[in-house]
């Protein structure tokens, strides 16, 4: 079997995406409260947050089809012998650590970031292949143009 660990920002770029493949997915518990986050927060873009209530919605359609890492004190103990600074990032990372344990030997596991910074600390930590989520046929022109029907010319505007 196939398991994939989604740090946050990869998720949300592969939202609507998650259940195309044959794998299995994993997450943590502190991306689920950094997405509660992004979805509340003031600070954040309008589409960031849209993006998060999204995929929070479709995580919700498929509960029961992923895995989730509890984060907990216990694991503190993993996050200090791996010499990492206590940050949501490093969090996810031995949560990841964590699940590896739980998973046969034979099994393949990757962790999927698109975050630079993250991918190094994983890099640094586990020991797996790190993928990152590349949108494909997307080229940013600055502008997009699209054709809408009459339906969603409406649905647009309200």
């Amino acid at each position: 079997m196939t398991y994939k660990f989604y740090d946050t920002c990869s998720l949300l770029l592969k939202a609507n995406n998650l259940w195309e493949e044959d794998v299995h997915l994993v997450l943590s518990s502190i991306t689920l409260e950094e997405l509660e986050n992004i979805k509340t927060s003031s600070n954040k873009d309008a589409d960031v947050k849209f993006a998060a209530r999204k995929l929070i919605k479709e995580l919700d359609e498929h509960f029961g089809e992923y895995n989730v890492i509890v984060w907990s004190n216990d694991l503190m103990e993993d996050l200090t012998n791996s010499h990492l600074p206590l940050t949501n990032d490093s969090k996810i990372i031995i949560c990841a650590k964590q699940y590896m344990t739980l998973i046969n030997p034979e099994d393949e596991f990757y962790f999927v970031t698109n975050d630079l910074c993250c991918r190094q600390l994983a890099h640094l930590v586990l020991n797996c292949p790190i993928q990152s989520f590349i949108e494909e046929d997307y080229r940013y022109d600055g502008y997009q143009e699209i054709i809408m029907s009459n339906e969603e010319m409406s649905f647009f505007y309200s």
